[in-house]
């Protein structure tokens, strides 16, 4: 996350082309912010970015990725991710990445969709992605057990609910789970000190 904030600052400055050239500085610059900026700065950052806007033509992949998302066309993000993959895997720094870059924006283009809903069907989920019902219970359903969207899946109904987790319980689980973890290392430090 930081290392994105760094990228977009760096863009007006970068002179650095015996490392790589601006387009390829851009793309990384759009990749890693896509993962990280809410919408409001990524259009105002990438997408109506000058200096992005300037090298649009040299990469248009990754332009095309960036405008999907934020227009939520989810079927041509989808399809744009396809088109990316093989730069991805081309690239020499990307590469060793790649698997994660993809899972973490189809995580994020799930999570967008999902955010503006309390609960959608499986079916209309499916047509806006424009993938199959099978396909998408799949991949949702890894994602929720990975514990990467907050959200169920009825089956029987062919429902997905979304289950916003509330801020306070979050942070009062995280506090508690932090302290058990501070008890449990304490009461073995005192048995090692009682030996």
């Amino acid at each position: 996350q930081s290392a994105s904030k760094l990228l977009v600052d760096g863009i007006a400055t970068f002179s650095c082309t015996e490392l790589c050239d601006y387009a390829e500085f851009i793309t990384y610059a759009i990749l890693t912010n896509l993962l990280y900026l809410p919408r409001t700065e990524l259009k105002k950052n990438i997408i109506d970015g000058s200096e992005i806007l300037q090298v649009s033509k040299e990469i248009p992949v990754v332009v095309k990725l960036a405008n999907t998302l934020y227009d939520c066309d989810y079927k041509q993000f989808l399809h744009t991710l396809v088109e990316l993959q093989p730069h991805l895997v081309a690239n020499r720094y990307l590469q060793p990445h790649a698997g994660y870059i993809l899972r973490e924006l189809h995580v994020l283009a799930f999570q967008q969709f999902l955010d503006s809903y309390q609960s959608v069907t499986l079916e209309s989920m499916a047509a806006s992605f424009g993938v199959g019902i099978e396909f998408l219970d799949l991949q949702l359903s890894r994602f929720i057990a990975g514990g990467r969207l907050s959200a169920k899946i009825d089956k029987f109904g062919g429902v997905v609910e979304t289950n916003r987790p509330d801020w306070k319980n979050a942070s009062y689980r995280d506090m508690i789970q932090k302290g058990d973890l501070l008890l449990n290392r304490i009461q073995k430090l005192g048995r090692v000190v009682d030996l």
